[in-house]
């Protein structure tokens, strides 16, 4: 009775090994195929673009960004320069005195020396990308903003900021220099020939921006 139950003991206990190695053996072999399985490749991102170097669009929409800052500064220029030269025509009609006219001349000077500064960079920034730049439609797309950029500051500028500078320069001198200030006719006469180098600046980037156009078409 005994050996029979050992029998039997000895014969549960190699089944169940053999069973257990054989659930190790497919494990080990479901493993196996899933390590030699290929790793899907994720594509890498496709740029509409790709042989263009990245800190060159970078360039391009700086460019831009410049001329955009100037031209909403150019918003209200040309009628901040003919309140001037209305105040200014009234002391000289009325031989009155304007005990602010000076300063906010001086101030009208100032700002006009900073957007000539800040034009003749940016038109520097755009004659050098003449030389970097390169067939692409997104290039082609972004001088196209430029072109618009730079023609829309030319028109504000070109005759209009120009021609109301002249004017206030015109009235200025033909005023009493006791009345409108010492120094009114110099700094009108600065007024006016910013103007004019402002407009300069801005036809020479309305023509550069047109030919970068020209050189991005793709």
């Amino acid at each position: 009775m005994i050996k029979s139950v050992l029998a039997a003991f000895m014969l549960f206990s190699s089944a169940g090994a053999y069973a257990a190695e054989f659930s190790l053996q497919k494990i080990d072999a479901a493993g196996l195929k899933a390590a030699e399985a290929p790793v899907p490749q994720v594509p890498p991102a496709v740029r509409a673009d790709a042989g263009v170097p990245q800190d060159l669009v970078y360039r391009f929409q700086q460019v831009y960004n410049s001329l955009s800052a100037i031209e909403r500064d150019l918003t209200w220029v040309r009628s901040d320069i003919d309140r001037l030269d209305g105040r200014a025509r009234q002391i000289v009609q009325l031989n009155s005195h304007d005990a602010f006219f000076q300063s906010d001349l001086r101030r009208m000077s100032s700002d006009m020396s900073r957007r000539f500064t800040d034009m003749q960079r940016a038109a520097y920034d755009l004659r050098a990308l003449l030389s970097q730049a390169q067939k692409s439609a997104d290039l082609n797309r972004q001088a196209r903003d430029i072109e618009t950029m730079a023609r829309d500051i030319l028109r504000e500028t070109w005759p209009g900021i120009e021609d109301a500078a002249q004017r206030l320069e015109w009235t200025v001198r033909s005023g009493k220099p006791e009345l409108l200030g010492y120094d009114a006719q110099w700094t009108a006469s600065d007024v006016s020939r910013y103007a004019r180098q402002f407009s300069d600046q801005a036809r020479t980037a309305s023509y550069d921006a047109q030919d970068l156009v020209n050189r991005t078409q793709p």
